[in-house]
Formats: structure tokens, sequence, C-alpha cells
């Protein structure tokens, strides 16, 4: 993997052939609907919506989908009783609008937790340097430009915007390879004192198929190793946690490290544990959201 990062004041044209990038941006709101408090995850590409929420009194994910137009948000819910449908708009980082289910309208009005990309970025170009080299030149509001060249073993690019610093501003992440259940990124943080994105840290770089709790500010990424041997980084704010299990052996291991003081814990672990804790990992929500490459295809299991 070979990154390098150049911040520019002025444009220079790019001698290698034209891409066009996939843009999928993730960001989380919190607001309410009616008077109940709610917490919204909601990712949006080409105009397509997908994502869910939950009432916090409740902590039961509900899905969403929709579409978003300039700053025009349509979304649908399934429910018991029939479809229910939000129409709302996107301003200055909140949605504002209503919620409506046979008849009964509510309120809804969420905050973003984090600026969307558009807020920082005015436009994205990518050039084909040939060889699976790509330049990614980003222009900024304030007209800086940043290129990164990259290399990645993906024909296309798909860049994918969201804050898992949870430090209120957009990140990115390229996809590098997608291969065997496993999909591998490379990893930006964005500072903003600097006004750039930079590499992120060794902690972040490994974590492959990324899965990002917002409301609990906790990230885990589980990958396959083979038939069996599956590993998972779990980054939480308080500790580091890297776990594996082979379930041709049936040994495990779970290492604890804290991010303050005190020594890493390092014990084994059952399957029922690895599988209860990591592969079917239950976020605040009490959602499952089953590890990638856990099943395969159509639903059949790791086990032969």
């Amino acid at each position: 993997m070979k990154i390098n990062i150049f911040l520019l004041a002025l444009f220079f044209p790019l001698s290698g052939l034209a891409v066009t990038p996939e843009i999928n941006e993730t960001i989380a709101y919190s607001g309410k609907i009616g008077k109940q408090n709610i917490f919204m995850t909601l990712s949006a590409t080409s105009g397509k919506v997908f994502g869910s929420y939950f009432y916090t009194k409740y902590n039961s994910p509900i899905t969403l989908r929709g579409s978003l137009s300039d700053s025009k948000l349509l979304l649908t819910e399934e429910t018991i009783n029939g479809d229910a449908h939000v129409s709302a708009q996107i301003k200055e980082g909140s949605i504002d609008g209503i919620w409506e289910l046979n008849g009964k309208s509510y309120k809804i009005y969420s905050k973003a937790l984090s600026r969307s990309y558009k807020d920082i970025i005015k436009k994205i170009d990518v050039s084909d340097e040939g060889n699976g080299n790509k330049i990614l030149s980003i222009t900024f509001i304030d007209d800086a430009r940043q290129d990164i060249e990259i290399s990645i073993l993906e024909k296309s690019m798909s860049i994918i915007f969201e804050d898992f610093t949870f430090d209120g501003y957009p990140d990115m992440r390229i996809l590098e390879i997608e291969a065997g259940g496993n999909s591998s990124f490379i990893y930006f943080d964005y500072d903003a004192q600097n006004r750039k994105f930079k590499a992120s840290s060794n902690e972040i770089s490994r974590l492959v198929s990324p899965r990002i709790f917002h409301s609990e500010k906790i990230i885990i990424s589980v990958s396959r190793d083979g038939c069996c041997i599956y590993r998972v980084i779990k980054i939480s704010p308080t500790k580091i946690i890297s776990a594996s299990y082979d379930f041709e052996s049936e040994t495990g291991s779970e290492v604890i490290k804290n991010k303050g003081a005190g020594s890493d814990l390092e014990r084994p672990i059952s399957e029922k544990y690895f599988e209860d804790n990591y592969m079917n990992f239950k976020g605040a929500t009490g959602e499952i959201e089953r590890a990638s490459g856990y099943l395969g295809i159509h639903g059949q299991s790791r086990k032969k």
C-alpha cells in the first residue's frame, strides 16, 4: 500500500485519465420525533438513502430507506400498521420535517453529530496513473488543494466519508480490496486544525470491514482467515480489544488493552463467548450486527 500526500494551494492539471469515484457518506443524528428522543444514522450514495433510528426510551432499531435530492429528504419505515413516511429538509446539519403514519403526524428534528464532507470540500477529482496507482485530488472550500497518491487493487475508487474518530468532522476511507468476505480500506482522519486529511493511526488502519456504532463510539471489525479462523478488533473510548477464534481447533483468545493506565489482559475464550461478544455484536439498540463473511452465500453457516 503506497500513500503520498501533498497539500497544494494552486491548481496543477493532472496527466492521468479521469475516473469518477463512488462517494458514500454516513452521518449520525440526535433529535426528536414529537416529544420522543431518537438517535439516527443515515448513509447516502448517489441520491439513495438507507439507515436506521431508535427511540432512546426503547432502544429498538427501525430500518429506513429513501432518497435525498438537493436538500429534500424522503424516508420510509415499515410498521405493522403500514408504511410511515418522513418528509424533511436538510439544512446546515439539521433535519427538519414531518413524520407521518395513517393521518397522524409529528414533527421530526435531528441535529447532525458531525459535519458533512460537502461543508469542507468543494470538489473531488480522481485520475488513473496506471498500474493501480491513482491520484485523489481534493479541493477544499477555501480553494486549497490536497493531492493523495494511492495504490488500490479495485478497478474503481469507492470513497466513504464518516466520522470514525468521533470529533465532529468527516473522516475518509477508501476501499483497497474486497475479497473473501473481507473489505480492506485505506483510512484518513480529517485534521480540522490544519484543514487537510492525514493517514490514520495504526489502530484504525488495520481494521477490516469496519462497523461503526456512533451511539456508543465503538468501532468493530471482523476478518476471516481461511475457512475457520476469525479475527476481531474492537475499539471503544477506553479499550482496544483483539480477539481470535479457530473454529477447527476450537481454541480462541482475547487481549484487552486499556487506553489509560493498567496492564494488558490476555485470556482464553470459548466459542460461545466469541460469537456472543463479537460475531453477533449487539450495539446500544440491541440490534444484532452479524459480522461480514460470517455467513456464506445464501446464509450458509461457516461450519460444514
